[in-house]
């Protein structure tokens, strides 16, 4: 068992793992990417990656009015051929902070951010995740710029 300020220090050693593992990888469009902090530049989507004691999901939060969680999740669901298709998709999900959001995304389980030996397969999955988001992101994101 850790302590929380050690397990707030292997949290952010690891992120700063995969960030520097990443760090080198272009987006799909051949620009210079944050992939840790990755910003969609529309307002109301977020991507988010999180891993946890024998848990990780990578996707992506669908914020705002439900109006608008509905609005940008319709135009998920129209692309959603171009998306995983083992993407799980949740309307009305609650964050930590309470708030209501829509989510799609993939999870592992029973793998832990708090064992050094499971984070080259926790790096491999947010990979090949926010990757895949990328690549669907730099193709789409004009549809969702005009909303």
């Amino acid at each position: 068992m850790f302590t929380k300020e050690e397990a707030s220090k292997l949290k952010s050693e690891f992120w700063t793992t995969l960030g520097q593992y990443l760090k080198p990888v272009p987006s799909v469009d051949g620009e210079k990417v944050n992939w840790i902090n990755y910003k969609t530049g529309v307002k109301g989507i977020q991507y988010k990656m999180n891993a946890e004691k024998n848990y990780a999901f990578a996707g992506v939060d669908i914020l705002g009015t439900e109006d608008r969680r509905n609005q940008l999740l319709q135009v998920f669901e129209t692309l959603s051929e171009q998306l995983s298709p083992n993407l799980i998709w949740v309307q009305d999900a609650e964050t930590d902070s309470g708030e209501l959001v829509h989510r799609l995304y993939n999870d592992a389980e029973e793998i832990s951010i708090f064992r050094k030996a499971d984070w080259p397969e926790l790096i491999s999955f947010f990979k090949e995740n926010i990757i895949a988001f990328d690549k669907f992101w730099v193709e789409n994101k004009f549809i969702f710029e005009t909303l």
